[in-house]
């Protein structure tokens, strides 16, 4: 009989020990998940605002000037960038007179350059080179943060249209303005 609650013994201290592992399992798996979860929601989501300075809440975008012949591109130009400013969440967009940041500029003239030359030097392709000066001033200190000339291009057929030459302008500007955001927040 003691042999017998030997055994049953043994067996029940199986059983507890089977139980406990299940459950340091169980408790490492949840641990794992909640790490898991903290680690990739903190990745998810950076933002510059905290190498702002604390004042510094929000830009004003006003219209561009433009040495361009082609019309409408300031008003890309400011649309692209507003749009780049809101979805990036670190700046607010308001007027002018209530800016802590205001970006000003001009749309320099629009250059085309040859890419690819065919046999007998036909242009086949030109680079559309479209370039901005840009200044971004902090409105309390009155200090330039940048004063600087941003340059794009988009590839341009040669024999491309109106409708291409604009739709390779809103290439190019896109990438400005995306040029210009990170250039605004990484300022500091």
């Amino acid at each position: 009989m003691s042999a017998q609650k030997s055994g049953s013994h043994h067996l029940k201290r199986g059983m507890v020990s089977e139980k406990t592992m299940m459950f340091k399992r169980s408790l490492g798996f949840g641990l794992f998940i909640i790490l898991a979860v903290f680690f990739v929601s903190s990745c998810g989501y950076y933002s510059f605002k905290g190498s702002l300075p604390s004042y510094i809440e929000s830009i004003a975008i006003p219209l561009f000037d433009n040495q361009t012949p082609d019309p409408g591109v300031p008003e890309t130009l400011n649309q692209l960038l507003t749009t780049e400013f809101i979805k990036d969440n670190t700046l607010k967009v308001v007027d002018e007179s209530k800016a802590d940041l205001i970006l000003s500029g001009v749309i320099l003239p629009i250059r085309l350059q040859p890419a690819v030359v065919r046999e007998g030097e036909e242009v086949a392709e030109d680079k559309l080179i479209v370039s901005v000066k840009v200044k971004c001033e902090d409105v309390k200190t009155s200090k330039v943060l940048f004063n600087k000339t941003f340059q794009q291009y988009s590839p341009l057929d040669a024999t491309a249209g109106l409708e291409e030459r604009e739709q390779a302008i809103n290439d190019a500007l896109q990438l400005i303005a995306e040029d210009i955001l990170n250039a605004t927040l990484g300022a500091w």
